[in-house]
């Protein structure tokens, strides 16, 4: 078994998140627009890469966060501020909007801004995942957390037919994410088996409780760092499918990153 440390890449730019920005950014620079916009939650990794990235590049950004002026920043948006992001605070009805196409089209000719859907989605999202093949090719079994799923979608597009990907919703979603990848083996855009665990999210997304804070603890000491929402899911259900014997063959577990989230533990 190896590890994928992607929270290496960058100490800022960290994880997924940094290959999620890399055809958003090449796509912004193509187009007119003066500005990046995109929505996170308080804590969001997203939100706090991009800030890093656009700071980095010189690129003026917006988030777009569910909350209200009377609410203290996190530690996560008062980095994004630091680095000149400007934070737009909006209620939980107007977020909601977010993933009405309509919505982001309102916001972009306001802000003459790109707009970078939540988490990084769409099609630019999943460009920085192709170098990621060559490195996949020796493995029978690749394992990985998602939340909305691109990261694992843009995986599953690199592997083979004699390859298997597992990926482990952090997310209490009812389905949404096995859908997104039975929708994908089912338009043949890839080759390789599918396998989503839905059991290990442990009450949804963003909780953490005292069994999965005593696993990052553990982990510390074998000096493998995990973040609260999803590589310590990962971990947990690794560690129960090696217990039952249920891992195959050579198997490559991707750590995406997300570590600026423990502060919020």
């Amino acid at each position: 078994m190896d590890c994928l440390r992607l929270d290496r890449l960058d100490h800022q730019v960290s994880g997924n998140k940094s290959l999620k920005l890399l055809g958003h950014i090449d796509a912004w620079q193509k187009s007119s627009h003066t500005r990046l916009l995109s929505f996170g939650g308080r804590w969001s990794n997203h939100l706090h890469a991009l800030a890093y990235a656009a700071a980095r590049l010189d690129i003026p950004a917006i988030g777009v966060v569910q909350g209200y002026p009377e609410q203290p920043l996190t530690p996560t948006l008062m980095d994004c501020q630091a680095q000149g992001m400007q934070l737009i605070l909006v209620d939980k009805m107007t977020y909601r909007q977010r993933y009405q196409l309509a919505y982001r089209q309102a916001l972009s000719t306001e802000h003459d801004a790109w707009v970078i859907p939540e988490g990084g989605d769409g099609p630019e999202g999943e460009v920085g995942f192709h170098p990621l093949r060559a490195l996949m090719r020796n493995y029978d079994e690749v394992w990985v957390a998602a939340g909305s799923g691109l990261s694992a979608q843009a995986l599953a597009r690199h592997l083979t037919a004699d390859q298997r990907l597992v990926v482990v919703n952090a997310v209490a979603d009812n389905g949404v994410l096995a859908a997104r990848m039975q929708t994908l083996t089912d338009s043949a855009d890839t080759g390789c088996a599918i396998r989503v665990i839905d059991d290990a999210h442990f009450g949804g997304f963003g909780y953490c409780p005292a069994a999965l804070k005593a696993l990052i603890q553990d982990y510390d000491q074998r000096s493998l760092p995990l973040d609260p929402v999803y590589t310590v899911k990962l971990a947990w259900a690794l560690e129960r499918a090696a217990q039952q014997d249920k891992l195959r063959g050579r198997v490559l577990v991707v750590h995406t990153g997300g570590l600026q989230g423990r502060r919020s533990l």
